[in-house]
């Protein structure tokens, strides 16, 4: 394989990598922007709080998501 050729498989992995990556990112805005932290509980209190190990999940599956 020549270098012009092993380039551009690289810049087509990079891209599909940058890709799933996006695509991860925007659900985890959906997520966050879903019902589960959206308007008050029963008892009035704020449903906006987000828990530490749902971030850091979703982190990861960013992470993970490189090919």
């Amino acid at each position: 394989m020549n270098y012009i050729a092993r380039l551009q498989q690289d810049l087509t992995a990079a891209l599909e990598q940058l890709k799933l990556k996006d695509e991860t990112l925007r659900a985890f805005r959906a997520h966050s922007a879903g019902e589960k932290f959206s308007g008050f509980e029963a008892d009035g209190s704020r449903k906006d709080w987000i828990a530490v190990r749902d971030v850091d999940a979703r982190l990861l599956e960013i992470i993970a998501s490189e090919t």
